[in-house]
């Protein structure tokens, strides 16, 4: 299932044979960020999160990937080399990909705390990067965040975790990518810091993708032709709902949904922000279940709507109940943007294992 049969480092890719290209995926959500870059070309061979919710998630739609339940802020040295020795066959991992839980460095979070654990996570990435790249001469890593890591209040934070990428021995840069330039019906900024190994790959100038304006989608496009979704009841499960088991949505209780006070496009508050057809959504961040509401202005959006807003396949689906659900979509990276940073880096490899074996012809 998890056969090598090419390394970037290798003498080369035999003719017609397609390339493996093997990644650990951490802190790794309901796995937007591996759809992309699996989509891309890149294999995720192991995949460890702390939520059960959503590591089902990753298992029902990444099935031949090895999904393990971990709280990585209590993982030993050693622990996830530890199980990469454990799959069915050997793998060299070219690359370490995933975003530690943001809620700690947002703007948009007014109740921050000095000792959150959170603010740990990058530390811990960093950590097990570290002992990958030690056992495995991993070609790159992609780390994913809010913007608001890059606020005053967190910057010196932000620099520290940047050296430590430095010191796991990576060269790395630093990108700002909205997913509304990658085709993704939504503003969405996050921040990304991608390294590779700067032993291997010196002098690099990596570009991140730089998306493309013209490719902005709608509202409309992405939702305007779905049946009306099935109002959330209690003991209701996924698969009690038609059409798609992601198509529900709660069940609208407040008169300003019946009484016509909300218009497309009015914004009534946190709670009450009306999507228009004719533009991108607001990111899709829904916290305290603020689910954006449908530009019909008589209910909230269905969680199959806020997925196919963040750029995911209709066939996916998400696990967990309602509340699993919605905090699953806020946190997903989308991926049509992963799929756009991966591809670069795919450049960047490609371009590395042709020098080498321009080297190795010479030698």
């Amino acid at each position: 299932m998890l056969e090598s049969d090419f390394e970037i480092t290798g003498e080369g890719e035999r003719l017609g044979e397609k390339p493996f290209l093997p990644v650990v995926s951490l802190f790794s959500g309901s796995g937007g960020l591996d759809e992309g870059f699996v989509q891309a070309g890149f294999s995720s061979v192991l995949a460890l999160e702390i939520d059960r919710a959503a590591c089902e998630t990753f298992d029902r739609n990444h099935p031949r990937v090895r999904v393990i339940k971990k709280d990585l802020s209590q993982a030993v040295n050693g622990y996830v080399v530890e199980r990469l020795t454990e799959l069915p066959s050997p793998v060299r991992p070219v690359g370490v990909i995933g975003g530690p839980p943001c809620q700690a460095f947002s703007l948009s979070n007014v109740h921050k705390r000095s000792d959150d654990p959170r603010l740990n996570l990058p530390k811990n990435y960093a950590h097990i990067l570290e002992e990958l790249n030690r056992h495995y001469d991993l070609d790159f890593f992609v780390f994913e965040n809010v913007l608001g890591l890059k606020h005053k209040a967190h910057s010196e934070l932000f620099d520290y975790f940047k050296e430590l990428f430095g010191s796991a021995g990576f060269a790395t840069f630093e990108g700002e990518l909205d997913a509304q330039d990658f085709g993704v019906a939504q503003v969405r900024k996050r921040v990304f810091v991608v390294g590779f190994n700067s032993r291997r790959y010196k002098a690099l100038r990596f570009e991140f993708p730089k998306g493309n304006p013209a490719l902005r989608k709608t509202v409309r496009e992405m939702i305007g032709e779905l049946p009306p979704p099935v109002f959330f009841e209690r003991g209701m499960q996924s698969k009690d709902v038609p059409f798609h088991p992601n198509h529900w949505c709660l069940k609208p209780r407040s008169k300003k949904f019946f009484n016509g006070f909300l218009k497309e496009g009015d914004v009534k508050g946190r709670p009450f922000r009306v999507l228009e057809w004719a533009k991108p959504s607001w990111t899709v961040a829904y916290g305290h279940r603020e689910v954006h509401i449908h530009p019909s202005g008589k209910r909230r959006l269905s969680i199959y709507e806020a997925m196919l807003l963040q750029g995911f396949p209709k066939t996916y689906v998400l696990k967990g109940n309602l509340s699993d659900q919605i905090r699953l979509v806020s946190d997903a990276v989308p991926p049509p943007l992963a799929k756009a940073l991966a591809e670069s880096i795919w450049k960047v490899l490609r371009a590395g294992k042709a020098r080498q074996i321009k080297l190795f012809a010479a030698s």
